[in-house]
């Protein structure tokens, strides 16, 4: 939903054996969705979609809260696994919302 293997040489084979492929866009800048939707067209001339986060509103005292819990229950089994968590973005991000409507 938010990348890796959801970009453009998937979506264009879900497409092209017959499905509704989605590009994810989350996370990306406006720029590099614009590039993978432009990678997408090229590879195939099926309807496609372009999956987007869209910012809503949260109350950031509930998430100074509740995120450290969160991330604390879930280092435990990203440890497990070899894995690291990642930073946790600020408060507010609306993950280039704007911009991405735009193309």
């Amino acid at each position: 939903m938010a990348g890796g293997a959801s970009g453009p040489a998937l979506a264009g084979a879900v497409c092209g054996a017959g499905a509704l492929g989605f590009l994810a866009a989350g996370y990306k800048t406006a720029d590099a969705m614009a590039a993978e939707i432009a990678e997408l067209r090229s590879l195939t001339d099926r309807p496609f979609g372009v999956n987007l986060f869209v910012p809503g509103e949260s109350d950031p005292a509930v998430l100074a809260a509740e995120l450290p819990g969160y991330r604390e229950r879930l280092g435990g089994e990203a440890r497990r696994l070899g894995e690291a968590l990642g930073e946790v973005p600020p408060h507010g991000v609306d993950d280039d919302w704007a911009a991405k409507l735009s193309h």
